[in-house]
């Protein structure tokens, strides 16, 4: 009986697994425009009165299985089209429905918060199609390209007080130039602004790109007090060149991620909102939001065209309220394409309008321009065109502003034509030079007396265990004095070993040009006597501040040095430069500091004297800086910067004792890591060969002022390591508030994480090791007795720190931990250190 119930059980769902798959009827077709013809991409078809159904893809083709029996009813629908139902009653090879425009009908969406959100939807399989079809829609990825492009940068105040017209005197005029016309409810006035016109080339095998700026027109303040270089080169850092094709966009410092993105449907929401006849054709208005909005992402509405090439028509973009930004009221982005003869679309203008701040009351703004005309998609130039850096401001641009005047292809309203008359205006005004010249030495700390200025502030005092209270004065020429001779120097003297210490350096052009500006090439020679602590370099600024000598690891040995240096640098356009100088180098210990030989525990080594040449080659691509004189700070971007340095010891020649051989390279990069913030890298290693006193090797602890790759270890001691086989290592990550922006009620607090990483490992040979060798010099012990200089085993010396960032929005904290070598004298394990960081 059972057995037969089991058999009946088994017949019933043969049988009705057979009814099932007979039920399936597998539907394909193709749904197009009934007046072009052209099939409808993202169509809905679905079987009439239930969900089941499919989407149609870029072509107009669907495909999908239903479990009925015919005949069955399909609604098919389009945004912007007349919904129509067919029926399909017998089984044929294709379907083709024919949708009827209708202009006047368009489906509303409303976006709810309180719907859940759908990963799937006509919205997120539209962007889908956006990001398959980017490569296609690239500008860049055109054979051969070019156009002319303006820039128009500005930067002002937000509705400045109406008292300063009154209270400022004589500069009241200035702010009577407002612009109440841009930003509705606001007043806007702008203190910079720069105009350019520019030569844009592209190709696409292999890739290249060249943008020659060919004319300049820019406000000019007071160059004593003012590099306007420097704002130049920020606002552009800050204001970069906007392009939804990317897969970040950069703003002030910060990677937002590009709602068109490969992994954007991870991070945003999207919504279709509108259909919308354009003289290109119909286009749908998508929207989008973060689904985290205090990353950094940002929200607003696309148009992307429905030709089949899914092209962005316009970008609307706006930073959240929400997002973890300081000192940033309002982000605002504006893109516009059009389409050329081949209907593929090309950016014509972009609009970036930032506004810094806390409120309206006290805020700044800063708004970008740009536009690109006179494409040609077919332009006859040489290769040559691309050589060198591939940005590249022509000489004459500067000189040329009446090209911008007379080729301008939007006019300045009367507002900003005021601007540059103002300025010139406010320049030869007493008052503001005065406040300019108060900015200036708080700023710098240099007070400019015309031809020369005196400074740094914080040298003027400092003190140490030799000299006691240490008084210096110092100062360098200007552009008044000469713009192809530059002269610095200082004069110090120690009230304890009352000694008077000099410098000076002049620094001569050999090209003609000023010894300050990029590409340089100038020769100079250094003269030097001061104290130095074991393996510093001479240098105008070598750690003598104020600030240093309050430091946790401040020197306590010190050398009484006589340096001297001669030096050649010769920069080329594309951010190469090669440096050749002669070194020489006369040390004596003083105070405690002992040079006694390793051979002969009763002789001192009276002098430590060298000769070398110096051979540096470095390379930054595409890099920008700012730059006061011959000081340069790198502007740091994704782009890495490159040093090999060699260095060669001429032994008999002027005193030098020691014949040897340095090899050094260093690299260091900013990684973007979009939405998990940005780490810095720094990697450098060196060999030395040679018989060699330790203070002429490797101490990694050592301030150099040349040393653009500096490692600056925390929990190491003065000269407590020293190697000459070395690697260093450091990698600071800061994630931007990418974990604290998940956590509920601290996200509020707009905190940041910060995490790093610093290691040293070296060797020492046998012939420089004073345990092995009697032909050096041995390791100086402490006030305590303690050997100071230790020779490393086979662990590399490693410290790390966590942190928190952007405390009431200008504090970091961070705890240091030393992680090894914990065993040796009078080292420290960990600490906290606080400092000010002011971020956006």
């Amino acid at each position: 009986m059972r057995r037969f119930n089991l058999l009946k059980l088994i017949v019933c769902l043969l049988t009705l697994s057979v009814q099932l798959c007979l039920a399936q009827q597998k539907i394909t077709g193709t749904v197009v425009d009934k007046d072009s013809g052209r099939g409808i991409p993202l169509a809905s078809v679905k079987l009439a009165g239930s969900a089941q159904g499919t989407s149609c893809d870029s072509s107009g083709r669907f495909s999908f299985t239903i479990d009925r029996g015919l005949p069955i009813q399909l609604a098919v629908s389009a945004i912007g089209y007349e919904e129509q139902v067919v029926l399909y009653s017998s089984p044929q090879e294709k379907i083709l429905v024919e949708l009827n425009n209708n202009e006047h009908l368009i489906d509303a969406v409303e976006i709810s918060r309180k719907q859940k959100y759908r990963n799937r939807n006509p919205a997120v399989d539209l962007i889908h199609q956006v990001i398959k079809h980017k490569r296609a829609n690239r500008l860049e990825n055109q054979p051969r390209l070019s156009f002319q492009q303006y820039d128009k940068l500005q930067f002002g105040l937000v509705n400045p007080s109406e008292k300063y017209q009154s209270r400022l005197g004589s500069m009241g005029f200035f702010f009577k130039n407002v612009d109440t016309l841009t930003s509705p409810g606001d007043r806007l006035l702008t203190i910079f602004m720069q105009e350019q016109l520019s030569d844009v080339y592209s190709k696409n095998d292999p890739k290249a790109f060249k943008k020659r700026v060919k004319s300049i027109k820019q406000t000019n303040f007071d160059q004593r007090y003012v590099n306007n270089h420097n704002i130049q080169s920020y606002l552009s850092y800050l204001f970069q060149d906007v392009e939804i094709y990317d897969e970040n966009i950069f703003l002030i410092n910060k990677l937002f991620l590009s709602p068109i993105a490969g992994n954007a449907p991870v991070f945003y929401k999207y919504y279709i909102t509108d259909t919308i006849q354009t003289d290109e054709g119909r286009c749908i208005q998508l929207q989008f939001e973060p689904r985290n909005k205090t990353d950094l992402l940002l929200s607003g509405s696309l148009q992307i065209t429905m030709d089949g090439r899914f092209a962005v028509r316009r970008a609307d973009l706006h930073a959240n309220k929400e997002a973890n930004l300081n000192w940033v009221n309002e982000i605002q982005i504006s893109l516009q394409y059009r389409p050329n003869a081949q209907h593929r679309m090309v950016m014509e203008r972009s609009d970036v309008d930032i506004m810094f701040g806390t409120n309206r009351r006290d805020a700044v703004y800063g708004r970008k321009t740009t536009l690109n005309y006179d494409y040609n998609f077919a332009p006859t130039f040489s290769d040559e065109v691309f050589a060198g850096a591939p940005t590249e401001i022509l000489p004459s641009a500067q000189g040329d502003a009446q090209v911008v005047e007379s080729r301008r292809p939007i006019q300045l309203s009367t507002v900003e034509s005021n601007v540059y008359t103002n300025i010139d205006s406010l320049n030869n005004n007493r008052t503001f030079n005065t406040m300019l010249a108060v900015g200036y030495l708080l700023g710098q700390g240099f007070y400019n007396a015309g031809r020369v200025e005196f400074g740094p502030l914080e040298y003027l005092y400092s003190q140490n265990n030799i000299e006691g209270n240490r008084i210096r004065i110092s100062g360098r020429t200007t552009a008044a004095f000469s713009e192809k001779l530059f002269l610095e120097g200082y004069v110090a003297y120690g009230t304890d070993d009352k000694n008077v210490k000099y410098f000076i350096r002049p620094t001569l052009a050999l090209n003609g040009q000023s010894v300050a500006t990029f590409p340089a090439h100038f020769i100079q020679v250094a003269v030097q006597h001061d104290i130095f602590d074991p393996g510093r370099n001479l240098g105008f600024q070598k750690g003598d501040s104020f600030f240093q000598s309050i430091r946790r690891n401040r020197p306590t040995k010190w050398m009484d040095t006589y340096a001297y240096q001669l030096k050649h640098l010769i920069e080329f356009g594309n951010h190469v430069s090669f440096q050749t100088s002669f070194i020489h180098h006369r040390r004596r210990a003083i105070g405690d500091l002992r040079f006694v030989s390793s051979g002969d525990a009763s002789l001192n080594v009276p002098d430590i004297n060298s000769n070398e040449l110096e051979f540096i080659l470095r390379w930054a691509p595409k890099e920008k800086f700012y730059y006061r004189n011959l000081v340069r700070r790198t502007i740091v971007e994704k782009y890495p910067v490159f040093n090999l340095q060699y260095n060669r010891g001429l032994e008999g020649f002027w005193g030098g004792d020691y014949a040897f051989d340095a090899l050094r390279a260093f690299v260091s990069k900013r990684f973007f890591l979009k939405q998990l913030g940005f780490a810095d890298m720094t990697l450098a290693g060196g060999k030395i060969w040679g018989t060699l006193p330790y203070p002429l090797l490797e101490l990694p602890d050592v301030f150099r002022e040349e040393d653009r790759h500096i490692i600056d270890f925390s929990m190491m001691r003065s000269m407590e390591f020293v190697a000459d086989e070395y690697i260093r290592f450091s990698l600071e990550h800061q994630l931007e508030g990418f974990i604290f922006n998940k956590i509920p009620f601290v996200k509020k607090l707009n905190l940041r994480e910060i995490w790093g990483a610093k290691m040293f490992y070296g060797r020492l040979t046998d012939g420089n090791n004073p345990y092995l060798s009697n032909d050096v010099i041995r390791f100086d012990r402490d006030k305590d007795g303690q050997i100071m200089t230790h020779v490393m085993n086979r662990s590399p010396y490693w410290e790390g720190k966590v942190g928190i960032d952007n405390i009431f929005r200008m504090l970091r904290v961070e705890y240091i931990r030393r992680l090894n070598y914990l065993g040796l004298p009078n080292v420290d394990r960990d600490s906290y250190r606080v400092s000010l960081h002011l971020n956006f």
